[in-house]
């Protein structure tokens, strides 16, 4: 008769941990994403009142949301080589707690300097928080690593949709300054994402080994094939700063047009700040939805197929968006979401079983690496639609986003489709 020794676990305890592991330690990090991504698109909605308040140019709204990408993408390939260093995932928590207060604190500038400041410092936050997380989630998943990524992403841009139409709403009902109080449960977040990951390994352990063991000429044929992804995420990256760009134009132009003032006044601007909330998140609508269809049902050998197709069913529905009603254009911004957006999470996936031993490396390059530089993308918008007009700029933004579809053509398909799942 087996009896139980006083240091054994008990079943019921092993099986908490086996559950606690693995899953539940990465559907909080997952939760996480939620949080951090609400708070990174918080201002993202509310980018017409705030303009209103402070009486923000259209450069200056350009130049935010620029230097905002910029902030966010330099510091992921940053956070990705102190974690991997130090051997600590604490940076991503560090970063969760910034975004929270920065980002909250914002509706309190008393100028677009102030603005710019505390907006680059939450951006920057939110920025440290992906390597480590997504690396981590990775790690736990297995051979499940392009459905978890997948989740992941879903769970950012639920994030976002939520970010983007619940506090213009908040804010025209209890005024905008009470935002403050969301940092709270950004907070509450981190201490929970601090239990979920900070313990998780950084890379297999025979990772290094299995990189070493293929030829020079393998190693290099990986890197070739992640700088070719990192190339289309920024082009992506690139199409999804232009829009938020033109979108906010677009929204402004529509509203103006059944009303007679100009600028918009206050309470215009609050109603264009709660149609282009809806028409922001509806990009992350289509984000999420492909990008968890892409993570359940794509396989490798359709992989490459999906990059380049996806892309240019994005950019024939960004090209429409200018002459559409609100109700089609939201309905094309899905199209043009599920294009730039919808493979996402298969390039990090793909990144981080190219580069086995750098997964948080490989997964800061197909985010902020890549997004580092996307803030060109809503100065060239703002560019293009001061000197062609509306809907060159829409048009203009399609074909860059083609391009991203056209770069994916030259990835290797025979090494994509044989690289190992984990």
């Amino acid at each position: 008769m087996h009896r139980t020794v006083a240091n054994e676990p008990r079943p019921a305890l092993n099986a908490l941990t086996a559950i606690s592991a693995p899953r539940l330690r990465a559907g909080v990090a997952i939760g996480a994403h939620t949080a951090v991504d609400f708070y990174s698109f918080l201002p993202i909605g509310l980018l017409p009142l705030l303009r209103a308040r402070l009486d923000a140019t259209p450069a200056q709204v350009a130049l935010l949301l620029a230097v905002g990408s910029v902030t966010s993408g330099l510091v992921q390939p940053a956070a990705a080589f102190v974690s991997d260093r130090l051997n600590t995932r604490a940076i991503g928590t560090l970063g969760l707690l910034v975004a929270a207060v920065a980002i909250c604190a914002m509706p309190f500038a008393p100028s677009f300097a102030v603005l710019l400041a505390l907006y680059s410092t939450g951006a920057a936050g939110v920025g440290a928080f992906h390597p480590p997380a997504v690396a981590a989630v990775g790690q736990l998943a297995g051979r499940r690593r392009s459905l978890a990524v997948s989740v992941f992403f879903l769970a950012g841009m639920v994030g976002g949709i939520l970010g983007n139409v619940l506090p213009p709403q908040h804010a025209a009902r209890f005024g905008v300054e009470s935002l403050a109080w969301l940092a709270i449960p950004g907070v509450v977040v981190a201490a929970a994402l601090a239990w979920a990951i900070h313990a998780v390994p950084h890379r297999r352990h025979d990772a290094h080994e299995s990189h070493r063991g293929l030829s020079r000429t393998d190693r290099r044929r990986r890197w070739a094939a992640v700088w070719l992804l990192y190339a289309g995420n920024f082009v992506r990256f690139s199409v999804n700063m232009a829009l938020v760009y033109l979108l906010l134009a677009w929204v402004e132009q529509r509203v103006r047009s059944h009303a007679s003032a100009d600028p918009l006044a206050l309470e215009l601007a609050q109603r264009a700040s709660a149609i282009n909330g809806a028409m922001q998140a509806a990009m992350q609508v289509g984000m999420g939805g492909a990008g968890l269809a892409a993570g359940w049902f794509l396989r490798s050998h359709h992989e490459k197929a999906a990059l380049v197709a996806v892309p240019m069913l994005g950019a024939a529905a960004t090209a429409l968006i200018p002459n559409a009603s609100v109700p089609a254009g939201f309905a094309l911004t899905v199209l043009a979401g599920v294009g730039f957006g919808g493979l996402v999470p298969v390039t990090i996936a793909l990144a981080q079983r190219l580069l086995p031993h750098r997964t948080s490396l490989a997964s800061s390059l197909m985010m902020g690496g890549a997004w580092a530089f996307a803030g060109v993308g809503s100065l060239a918008a703002e560019r293009l639609h001061h000197a062609l007009g509306l809907h060159s700029a829409f048009v203009a933004t399609a074909a860059a986003l083609a391009l991203a579809g056209l770069l994916s053509l030259l990835l290797p398909g025979p090494l994509l489709r044989s690289i190992d799942p984990h």
